[in-house]
């Protein structure tokens, strides 16, 4: 916010404001006087000032570029204006008393049947010079399909409507003994048209939408103003899809990095119970031989019958035997290949 503005809201309510050179004075040592707030008039005032939110640079120097001059020619000639002209010819009102065709209501425009021929007119003028200006229009015949133009590269969907005011309903003595069918509010017509971008992104800054009739001006002598206003919408609209798209960049390595830091966690985790698994069968083997060793140890040593000690030889050469199974060393290659391979032996790994 400038210094002028802030002083000339203080100079509004009568807030005193430094005269010039005060804050040198202080800085040197002079003696300022600082004067009092006055007493307000009609009792404490709150003051709450708000900063308007400035338009991005790219953004507001589109806007200084010239309106052009549109004309509106008395006939419809645009065939998206004549189809929709058609389409509503044949149609009915809605709640509000807004002219909508059998399957619903155009989203490109919304107005009374007292000001339907204004607005077509309208949207007719617009769309031959945005034509002129190559801006090519599409409405596809889809049910609920919108009409949008590109711009720029962009598609930007607009409509005409008029502006309805809604008051709570007062219910009849009727409705009163069925209050839930009755409608929670009544719409008055205003005859007052307006025109607006439609898919105008959130958060791109104080962008204007919105074009309507008012005391002095109306919405005929705003279509170079709105033209003008597209061509901002289409820059916002772009600079919000490539920030949406680089988002979703950044969203979509970080989702890869976390995913690759957690197969690598698994991985890690997979090696070390595997190798816990091999020491595991190496100590085994190891305790099953000294084992083995200590029997045979105690045979030779023992008073024992042949018999007895061909028995104990069966328990020795098992014991053994099932040592070499278990030690990994025996066959190192096939007992380190899960390790390096773990397809070899998971085959939905493969």
């Amino acid at each position: 916010m400038s210094d002028v503005g802030l002083a000339k809201i203080c100079r509004k309510h009568n807030i005193p404001v430094p005269p010039v050179g005060y804050w040198r004075k202080k800085e040197t040592g002079y003696k300022v006087n600082r004067p009092r707030l006055p007493v307000p008039k009609e009792g404490v005032e709150l003051l709450d000032i708000y900063i308007r939110e400035r338009l991005r640079p790219e953004f507001e120097e589109l806007t200084r570029q010239a309106a052009p001059e549109i004309a509106i020619p008395d006939e419809l000639s645009h065939a998206l204006v004549l189809r929709s002209e058609k389409l509503l010819a044949r149609g009915k009102l809605n709640e509000r008393g807004l002219a909508i065709s059998k399957n619903g209501a155009l989203r490109h425009i919304l107005v009374s049947r007292e000001q339907l021929a204004r607005a077509l007119k309208i949207l007719n003028g617009l769309l031959l010079a945005l034509h002129e200006s190559g801006y090519l229009a599409f409405w596809p015949k889809e049910e609920g399909a919108s009409l949008t133009v590109t711009v720029d590269g962009e598609p930007v969907r607009f409509s005409v409507s008029e502006v309805t005011d809604s008051l709570p309903h007062v219910q009849t003595s009727a409705e009163k003994s069925r209050p839930w069918s009755a409608p929670k509010y009544d719409y008055k017509l205003t005859g007052r048209l307006q025109l607006q971008i439609d898919n105008l992104p959130l958060y791109m800054g104080p962008i204007r939408r919105t074009w309507a009739d008012g005391k002095y001006q109306r919405v005929e002598n705003c279509l170079g103003d709105f033209i003008v206003g597209l061509r901002v919408a289409a820059a916002a609209i772009k600079k919000n899809r490539q920030e949406t798209e680089e988002r979703e960049r950044r969203r979509e390595e970080e989702r890869k990095q976390q995913e690759e830091e957690r197969q690598k966690a698994e991985e890690q985790k997979r090696k070390a119970e595997l190798v816990a698994e091999l020491i595991g069968n190496w100590k085994e083997a190891a305790r099953h031989r000294e084992f083995a060793k200590a029997v045979e140890t105690q045979a030779v040593q023992s008073n024992f019958s042949d018999a007895e000690k061909n028995d104990i030889q069966q328990v020795v050469e098992w014991t053994k035997e099932y040592a070499d199974l278990l030690d990994p060393l025996r066959d190192l290659p096939e007992a380190v290949e899960e390790f390096v391979r773990p397809e070899s032996k998971y085959w939905w790994l493969k």
